[in-house]
């Protein structure tokens, strides 16, 4: 992948009206800092992935359970993240 590539993958496209989160192509893009992340379930998993580009720093959470990987990232949310 190109430098090109990735900037037009991460560069906002729309924008969440309730939460102000902005979308890039596949990725949510934090409001405020440079946290670009990747989310989704379906029957039987979750999976949410965010790298903080100012601190070099990626949690990854999968679980093989639809509603699973929501209580790990809010335990994770509130020791990692600032």
């Amino acid at each position: 992948m190109t430098a090109e590539v990735a900037t037009a993958m991460v560069t906002p496209r729309s924008t969440e009206p309730t939460t102000g989160k902005r979308y890039g192509l596949g990725f949510w893009l934090d409001p405020t800092d440079t946290r670009v992340s990747l989310e989704g379930c379906d029957a039987g998993v979750s999976f949410r992935s965010i790298h903080d580009q100012s601190r070099d720093l990626t949690t990854t959470v999968v679980s093989n359970s639809t509603e699973g990987a929501w209580p790990v990232l809010r335990a994770l949310e509130a020791t990692v993240e600032p």
